[in-house]
Formats: C-alpha cells, structure tokens, sequence
C-alpha cells in the first residue's frame, strides 16, 4: 500500500513538473517542437482551396497527396496540386532556403532576439485568420481577435480613419473582399527546415518573418481569381545577399499526364493548359472536351532599395521542371535534396546550372523564360515545338519533340545584386486565375485576357489596401549591440545600425588600418532604442576601416568595413 502511495505521489510530480514546463515554454513564447500542419478553406468565389500555416497553398491536408485547388467550385475537379513562395540567398557567404512548395518550412510565428541572436517565437495568437465580408464577432470569432495581428500586418478596413482595429467599427480584411486570410509565419525554426520540403530544402533558416494575405472576390470579373500577398521581412543580424523569390507551383489540371506549360514575359503569367483538346478520357475528375488553363501572374515583385532610382525587377525568369517519370534531362527534373539546384532553378537555370535554350533561334538562343510564344496561333517558341536537350553547362544540344506529361512552372523575382538589409521589407504579389475557352488552346488566350483585366483591376483600385494596415511595432532592445555595416564593401555611403538598452552615452568612431583614429560619428547621449547613421566615403580612399561603438560603462564592439571605388 505505501509503495502504491508513493508511486502515485511521484506520478503526480511529474506530471506538475512537465505542466509547469509547459506554460512556461508557451509563456515565454519558445518552440519545443516541429509545427503541426493546418489549413483553412479559402473560396471567396468559383475558386475553392486551401492555405496552410507553412505557408503551402493550394494543396487538401484532409486527403493524403491530394490537390487543393478545386475548379468550378463543389466540382469536385483540380486544377492545381500544390504552390507557395520559395526564398533563396546567401547569408555571410552560406546559401540558405525557406522554401515553401510541398511541405514548407515555415511555422506561425515570429522572429524574437536573444542577446543579439535571432530565435523563433510563437504563441496561440499565431495562426491561420480567416474572415468574409458579413462576419461578425459573434459569428467568427477571428473577427475580435483580428487586433492581434494588425500590427504583424493584417489589413482591414480604418472605417472611422483613426489608424486603430475598433472591434465592431472596422472591418477585418481588405476592403470589399468577399474573404481574406492571414498568417504571420517565420522560417526561424530549424526544425522546420528539410531536405524532404519537395523544392530542396533543410538549409539553416534564413530567419525571414513573412505576412502572407489571400483575398478574393465573389463578383465578375474577377470570381475566377485569387490573390496572394507576401511582406517579407529580413530579421535576421546579416544582410541576404543575391536573393530571389520564386513562386513554386505544381500544377494538376484534371488528368495531371498530359499537361503543357507555357509563360507570357510581358504579362509576367506562367501557366499550365492541356496537350489535348480533351483532357484525360473525360471521366470524373476530369475537363473532358475544351479544358480550361491555368496560371500565376506576378504583380509585384521585388525591388532593389540599394539603387538609385530604385530598381523593380520585375520576373526575372519563368521556367520550369518535371518528375523523374516525364522523361527529358535529368538536369530538369525535380531538385531533390540539393539546395544548390532548387537555387539554380530559381535564378532561371536548370538545376546543374546549364542555361535553357530557345530552339526558334540560330543557333539557339539562351533564355531564362520558357515557352513564351503564343499557343493559339503557333507564333514564338511553344511546347508543342519542343525543345533543347542540354545539360552540363552546354549551350547547344539535340532538339526533341516535348510529349506532354506532368509538369512544375515557377515565376521568380531578384538578382545576384539584390542585397536584403536586416530589417528591409521585400513585398511580392501575385494572382491565381482559371479561364476556359472554346478549345484548349483558346483556354490559354482567355486566361491571357483574364490576366490583363486583372491587373488593371489590381493597380487600379486593390493595391492601396496596404494603406489600411499598420507596419508591426519593433521589438524595444535588450542588449547593447554594433551591427555590420550594409552594404559592405560599399561605394561611397554605408549604414551603420546599433542598438542600445537602457539611456546611455553612445560613441561611435571611425579608424584606420593603424588604429589612427579618422571621424566621430556618433557620440551623444541616446534612449533605449535602434537607431541608424549614414556615413559618407567620399572623402576617403579605398582601403580597410574599422568602426568602433564604447561606452562609459564599458562597452566595447568593432567591425571591419571595406571601401571599394
């Protein structure tokens, strides 16, 4: 009996003990495990889908392998299996992904600091939002607890123009959307991070916070479109350097076995359509006769903050990749487990690195958008005019016929100059859209008009939502901190950031190789805070620096910085 007794005591401690550490993991805002995929239904309009907390979309958790993207609505036919927005650049020399395609590597939450080290944090608030128009708190209750994520960027309607959520006043969402959905996700926890993601994958993270918004509309002419919205935030203490994104997507349209892709450079749209007038043999779930096409049109795309104009970049490259089963190259097949080669593909290469080739040309011409021309009236370089087998890096190679089979389409943004600062914000756009025509051919035309018409609506009246939102409050420091310099080499001005704690007497200053000091740039009395300084190179020739932040109390921290003209 006493031995029951104590063993019955000890159960009862260890089960305190585990509660206890429980709150205080969740209290204090600190992942202990890999996220737990959720999804909402998204369908405003003819469009139903689903979005995930790893920042997947257009991919059904409620079925294994199963895809999202449902067309016409209640259906019960597919258009698109799986897509999301795949990050790629080089931190302090090391390539590293957040991918989001199959799987995705991201998890509801945001990036925190630990003396001066970014760590993944998340509470109950973080997750997926969805609101409709004629929600109310009493009949959704992520109309209230919207206010939670107004400062991660969550948009809704200021009626009463005060620049503050009233509960009961102001609308959740964008303006006049039929539904919106949001999720503040983080790519900071490493457990999230595979090589099994789908698109490579399982680098370290690349600490990237991103607010993603998805909206839509019942209404024509736009009930046949979705819209999609990144704010991407670099919170991590180094600058990403060459940095694209790319929207990653795998397309499914009916019977998945005898698809083609195609892209529309000055549209910016990739899209998918079937090889055949009849798509499968008709059965259930499938187009039959005149299936439709479908496709991705970027909106907005990265910009590079460090040229002067600012440089839009538009898409940088539309190209493309299959499963091992569709035959061609092996240098255009699915990524694998190399991060090296989904980052290949993002910057317009195939994954070995070997540029695609345009065989309309003589000789062939290297091209980092596929499949531009036009279907329906056979004009330019179309799949059905097949293509170059090259790999290795070869710029020539034998033209084959292009079979249609099952195919992935992507859309990236950026460049080997696109430097990301800690702290810059990249925003990236994008709308999903399905047409059908009197063929599968003219599918491809509609959806091409469909695609301008949308756009124009976008630029028109739907892009200044963002002026409803306000830009999430920074987090006040904790430590003191110098930070490098960015951008760095640099020609002739620079940035210098740092942070201080509590109210204090900063001093900033500027040496040589010899240790001769040059310039004070900083040197005043400062409140708990971070701040930035500007500092001019002109007068300086080319060389080695070194910046050094002391204080009174005994503060010391330096860092190199190279001048290049």
């Amino acid at each position: 009996m006493a031995k029951d007794l104590y063993l019955n005591i000890f159960k009862k401690l260890i089960k305190k003990i585990l509660s206890v550490l429980f709150s205080f993991l969740l209290l204090n805002c600190i992942s202990y495990s890999a996220v737990i995929k959720r999804q909402v239904i998204f369908n405003p309009n003819n469009i139903s889908t689903c979005v995930w907390n790893t920042g997947v979309f257009n991919q059904d958790l409620r079925y294994t392998n199963n895809p999202g993207f449902e067309w016409p609505k209640g259906s019960g036919i597919f258009a698109v299996f799986t897509s999301g927005l795949c990050i790629g650049s080089y931190v302090n020399g090391e390539l590293r992904l957040a991918n989001a395609s199959y799987n995705g590597e991201y998890a509801p939450g945001y990036v925190g600091d630990s003396n001066g080290i970014p760590v993944f944090k998340t509470d109950s608030r973080f997750r997926l939002y969805s609101v409709k128009y004629y929600d109310t708190q009493n009949s959704n209750p992520d109309v209230a607890a919207w206010k939670d994520m107004v400062h991660y960027g969550a948009p809704f309607n200021d009626l009463n123009n005060n620049k503050i959520y009233d509960i009961g006043i102001d609308k959740p969402g964008v303006p006049d959307a039929d539904q919106t959905i949001f999720i503040c996700l983080t790519d900071a926890d490493a457990s999230n991070h595979t090589t099994s993601e789908g698109f490579s994958g399982g680098t370290r993270p690349l600490n990237a916070e991103v607010h993603l918004t998805a909206w839509g509309y019942y209404d024509e002419p736009v009930s046949n479109v979705q819209f999609f919205k990144w704010d991407i935030v670099n919170k991590n203490n180094a600058s990403w350097n060459k940095t694209y994104f790319s929207i990653v997507t795998d397309p499914d349209l009916g019977y998945p076995k005898d698809e083609y892709i195609g892209c529309d450079s000055l549209l910016q749209l990739g899209y998918c359509y079937n090889g055949n007038d009849t798509d499968g043999t008709g059965a259930p779930g499938q187009y039959g006769l005149h299936p439709p096409a479908v496709g991705q049109t970027l909106l907005r795309s990265a910009i590079n903050n460090n040229t002067y104009p600012l440089d839009t970049l538009n898409a940088t490259s539309m190209t493309f990749f299959v499963n091992t089963e569709s035959g061609g190259p092996l240098c255009e097949t699915d990524p694998s487990s190399a991060p090296s080669q989904a980052y290949n593909y993002m910057r317009g290469y195939k994954k070995d690195g070997t540029p695609w080739l345009d065989p309309t040309y003589t000789p062939y011409k290297i091209t980092k958008f596929c499949y531009p021309g036009n279907p329906e009236d056979s004009t330019g370089w179309t799949e059905r005019k097949g293509r170059v087998y090259n790999c290795g890096g070869a710029t020539t190679g034998l033209f084959q016929l292009s079979y249609p089979g099952e195919r992935r389409f992507m859309i990236s943004t950026g460049s080997d100059f696109l430097n990301v600062n800690p702290g810059d914000t990249q925003k990236i756009a994008m709308a999903q859209l399905i047409a059908r025509g009197s063929s599968n051919l003219n599918s491809v035309t509609k959806l091409k008009e469909l695609t301008n018409l949308t756009k124009k609506i976008y630029y028109q009246a739907i892009e200044g939502f963002e002026s409803y939102y306000v830009e999430p409050a920074p987090e006040l420091p904790t430590h003191f901190k110098l930070y490098q310099n960015y951008p760095n080499p640099f020609n002739p001005v620079t940035t210098i950031k740092y942070e201080v704690k509590m109210l204090w007497k900063v001093k900033i200053q500027l040496y040589d190789t010899r240790g001769e000091l040059l310039r004070t740039l900083v040197n005043e009395e400062k409140p708990q805070g971070v701040y930035e300084v500007k500092f001019d190179a002109s007068n300086l020739p080319s060389g080695i620096y070194f910046i050094k932040m002391t204080s009174a109390q005994g503060f010391e921290s330096s860092k190199k910085m190279v001048i290049i003209k």
